[in-house]
């Protein structure tokens, strides 16, 4: 179910990331920024984490991925899906809520959510997506097509 927005801005929020660093969302080198809510609880989320790191990959200098773990997901937990599927894509740990509560309040996962780079969310979607749906996304509704480039 692909849902358009009007634009609603995202408030400014910083994760901590499993390898050590700062997730900060939506100010991520002025890239689009492509937001995955998601749970290690829910196996089609944790099926599409490789279709997200093979997005992150082919489009690396427009828009940069980030998966974001669900605040009940254990750290740990976590890592061990990271390291399994050897993402290298950022994976954020929302440890007190809040990007929870401004991306998935109804916890519905997975849900994306596609942010240009002043921060406005321009689609969000919940369900599954195949890495098709993903670049059809991403090459029909936000970048010009490729007879305008």
């Amino acid at each position: 179910m692909l849902i358009s927005c009007s634009e609603p801005t995202v408030t400014p929020l910083t994760l901590p990331l499993l390898s050590g660093e700062k997730a900060h969302i939506p100010d991520l080198h002025g890239k689009l920024t492509w937001v995955n809510v998601w749970s290690t609880r829910c196996t089609i989320c944790v099926k599409e984490l490789p279709a997200l790191e093979a997005l992150q990959r082919e489009y690396a200098e427009r828009v940069q991925v980030v998966a974001v773990a669900l605040p009940t997901d254990p750290p740990n937990t976590v890592l061990d899906v990271q390291t399994t599927l050897q993402l290298t894509l950022p994976v954020a740990l929302d440890l007190d809520g809040q990007a929870a509560r401004q991306f998935a309040p109804d916890l519905v996962v997975p849900s994306h959510h596609l942010l240009d780079a002043h921060g406005n969310i321009v689609y969000q979607t919940k369900g599954k997506l195949t890495l098709a749906e993903m670049r059809t996304m991403l090459e029909k509704h936000i970048f010009p097509p490729l007879s305008q480039r």
